[in-house]
């Protein structure tokens, strides 16, 4: 059924047109009932300790300081559109304002405490073994060096010029067995062709090599090694060396680190040419030989004040000495003296170890090692001087 608009009963005029007085009354009550709904229905704490609406002041005022700062705004004469915007803004601040955080007793709480016990007790454990390693790292260490010609398998086998030796194979046993008998830490080896390479390392699987077969079989021949137990690798490179004639090859300079204490030396090893009648006189390619290989490793030692470790066959005998000697940075295992002028050792080996000032020597042995070589192994015991 529809029902005609026109035909219902006519409404009080009181109540088609609301007095004023009403208006303002019906604004407010709308307006406590949002904000009422707006801040959480009531007075309570929020979040985290946050402050509601109507609940008590900070100030210590109480409900009342709200209660009639609200009254305050209706009693200001503002109409109904600044009182709502008035309203809007305060809400808005008080939802955007952060939540005052009060102390709480978890700063202090023991679970805060144990954690800060242990942190305290892991710095006091970590600076004791800072101080434990730098004291290792100063300390004096010793171990034992040599240098050992092999006399390479090219000499001994068919064609070769050394025919009443045996061949490679026996000689490397009794080359390693040598090693092993001197209690031998590093070694820097001479005319190691690459068949003795594989044999050594075959056979003698304490040692690691440095460089190994990675740069031919003419820098194979001056392999360095070490007990891989005592020292681990740190860096390595090569030096070119002029041999017979002039011709250039890379012979071994490496880093090595002693895996029980830290401290650090560099070790060279080098073969100068020899004058022979097939190679000729190779006394001008010495000599620069010498030079290439004393001006590099005393720079090595003052620019970086690591202790450095020369071995080697160097053809040579007081020359070599009086060469290495002069600059007062470098002594010698054998012996001798550089000061007032070159005092060689007697007794002197084509083969020879040096070593630089922080490097100390003791008990040299030139052991014989039999048909294993036509060179002797010449060792010495090497000494780390303490630092600090």
């Amino acid at each position: 059924m529809t029902v005609d608009p026109r035909k219902l009963p006519a409404l009080p005029s009181a109540l088609r047109t609301p007095p004023e007085w009403l208006v303002p009354s019906v604004v407010v009550v709308v307006l406590a009932s949002l904000l009422w709904f707006s801040f959480g229905m009531g007075p309570g704490p929020g979040p985290q300790g946050s402050i509601g609406l109507g609940s008590q002041s900070t100030d210590g005022s109480g409900d009342s300081a709200g209660s009639h700062a609200d009254t305050d705004d209706l009693d200001s004469g503002e109409d109904d559109e600044e009182r709502e915007a008035r309203a809007k803004d305060k809400g808005k601040q008080q939802r955007t304002d952060p939540p005052a955080v009060e102390p709480t007793s978890s700063t202090t709480s023991p679970a805060l405490e144990r954690s800060v016990r242990r942190f305290r007790a892991a710095q006091r454990r970590l600076a004791q073994q800072v101080n434990q390693q730098l004291e290792r790292r100063t300390q004096a260490f010793s171990f034992r060096v040599a240098t050992f010609n092999l006399l390479g398998d090219s000499h001994t086998g068919p064609g070769g010029n050394k025919p009443g030796f045996p061949d490679a194979g026996p000689r490397m046993d009794m080359a390693i067995a040598a090693l092993r008998g001197s209690d031998v830490d590093v070694v820097g080896f001479q005319e190691m062709e690459s068949s003795q390479f594989n044999m050594f390392s075959a056979r003698a699987g304490e040692y690691s090599l440095y460089p190994g077969l990675a740069m031919g079989d003419k820098s194979v021949r001056f392999n360095i090694a070490w007990r891989s137990s005592v020292w681990q690798m740190v860096d390595a490179h090569t030096l070119s060396i002029p041999y017979a004639g002039g011709s250039r090859i890379e012979m071994p300079v490496v880093l090595l680190e002693s895996i029980a204490t830290g401290r650090r030396a560099w070790f060279a090893n080098f073969h100068n040419p020899a004058d022979t009648p097939r190679l000729g006189n190779n006394a001008r390619w010495r000599a620069e030989a010498a030079s290439i290989e004393i001006s590099h490793l005393t720079a090595l030692h003052q620019e970086q004040g690591i202790p450095v470790i020369a071995t080697g066959d160097y053809n040579e005998r007081e020359e070599i000495f009086c060469r290495f000697t002069a600059g007062g940075v470098f002594t010698a295992a054998a012996g001798g003296s550089s000061a007032g002028g070159c005092q060689p050792p007697s007794g002197m080996q084509v083969d020879w170890i040096f070593g630089s000032s922080g490097v100390d020597f003791d008990s040299y042995y030139v052991t014989g090692v039999g048909s294993a070589s036509d060179h002797n192994m010449v060792n010495a015991g090497a000494t780390l001087l303490a630092t600090g």
